[in-house]
């Protein structure tokens, strides 16, 4: 399949991701989904982003300010870690038979920087397309919504979106669509979800307008339609665009300054209109600062509330309920892994809580939280061939394939710092 074709089947950015992997084809570095050569209540928390400071873990690099928040751990710089030779050696063999030019990696351990390292041409300001890790970002934004409740996770989509009223997705809810299980039509099936000419709401307008697939709670799928309509009620209730909303809150105290879901200044999609579930560019270090500001409970080193902490935990709660898991990303279709908010719980407690957290994308980029081991990370890559990522569908039986992304990264991260991920407790 070409490049085109993949970017069309995915999420992705249509014509301008083709921009972007040409940029990092040519420089190698630097310029730098989904896929390139190279329940309960929600009265969670009461309204005001900024009312709950929890204390700070004290293993956190660094002193911890006097406003509440705490010295970032991360930085611009390599830090080489004796522990990780195996995984630094693994990672570079991997990337070398891929022919790729390069990949990054991040690892906090108790809120420290113990690795960071980047491979082959890359460094650590290499920005490259995130795919499904876009998913993550997109639901902080709603949860920090709901928690000034101008959203109710559990009131139907109707109250805030009038292209629904009258109609059966009139019923979904914003926890069905953050769970991925409203039900609504698969994205490939929806042209103008591919199509970077059409604004989200235009989009929108067409998909409320279809009849559903399943009745909204029963069936999980996975896509990126529900988010591209949840999306929709972001803009709705704020009056701003998705982009705007994301930088505001998310981005700018975060200082995520290479992470947008519109980058047309570099290369992304040239009309601006963003896919929530898909259409981010990010680097390894401004992903890091998003990871690292959930490890702190929500808070950025400013002090300043990204989420509170009651919203941190309710995204870690598995959002399906009773659903009955229909169709799952490529990665997942031999398991039924439990979903949070807008991101995958690859490993739960008896209580259907998330120990070891994920949101990979398409092309290799897996930003992680393994609570079990105190470990939290991020490794960027940009892969186009399916074949090279763990369980791809278009992996042809009996055809040998090196494996660029997937579950040794955490495998190898917990073992490189004495610990060991846990099996999955399955649904």
């Amino acid at each position: 399949m070409n490049l085109a074709g993949k970017i069309d089947r995915h999420i992705g950015f249509w014509t301008g991701v083709v921009a972007i992997m040409a940029c990092a084809a040519l420089a190698l570095a630097g310029c730098s989904d989904d896929q390139p050569n190279t329940s309960s209540s929600t009265s969670l928390v009461k309204p005001g982003r900024d009312t709950e400071q929890p204390s700070v873990s004290t293993t956190a690099q660094g002193t911890v300010p006097s406003n509440g928040g705490y010295r970032s751990a991360i930085t611009d710089t390599v830090v080489e870690n004796p522990a990780f030779a195996a995984l630094d050696a693994d990672i570079t063999d991997r990337i070398t038979k891929a022919q790729l030019p390069g990949s990054s990696l991040l690892v906090l351990q108790k809120g420290r920087l113990v690795h960071q390292q980047a491979y082959g041409s890359y460094d650590l300001t290499t920005r490259v397309p995130i795919a499904s890790a876009s998913k993550w970002l997109s639901g902080v934004v709603i949860m920090s919504l709901v928690e000034e409740g101008l959203i109710d996770l559990d009131k139907p989509i109707g109250t805030y979106l009038a292209e629904a009223k009258g109609k059966p997705s009139a019923a979904i809810t914003m926890r069905q669509l953050v769970g991925f299980t409203s039900g609504l039509e698969y994205d490939e099936r929806i042209p103008c979800y591919k199509d970077p000419a059409v604004t989200l709401a235009e989009c929108n307008a067409t998909i409320l307008g279809l009849p559903l697939i399943g009745k909204p709670g029963t069936g999980y799928r996975y896509g990126g339609v529900h988010l591209h309509v949840a999306a929709g009620v972001v803009e709705a209730v704020t009056q701003k665009t998705f982009e705007q909303v994301f930088q505001e809150r998310v981005a700018e105290p975060l200082k995520m300054s290479m992470t947008t879901f519109t980058a047309r200044q570099n290369g992304g999609a040239s009309d601006g209109h963003p896919a929530p579930a898909g259409s981010a560019v990010s680097t390894l270090t401004d992903y890091g600062r998003f990871i690292e500001m959930l490890v702190h409970d929500g808070m950025a080193p400013s002090g300043e509330r990204i989420l509170q902490s009651a919203s941190v935990r309710e995204m870690s709660k598995d959002q399906t309920g009773d659903a009955r898991f229909v169709s799952a990303a490529p990665s997942r279709k031999k398991a039924e892994t439990p979903y949070g908010v807008a991101h995958w719980l690859d490993v739960v407690d008896s209580h259907d809580i998330g120990l070891v957290e994920s949101s990979p994308g398409a092309f290799g980029f897996r930003p992680w939280i393994d609570r079990v081991n105190d470990i939290a990370g991020v490794y960027l890559i940009l892969d186009t061939d399916d074949s090279h990522i763990e369980d791809s569908p278009d992996k042809q039986p009996g055809t040998p394939s090196v494996q660029t992304s997937g579950n040794f990264i955490l495998v190898g991260a917990a073992k490189a710092l004495g610990g060991k991920v846990p099996s999955p407790r399955r649904r």
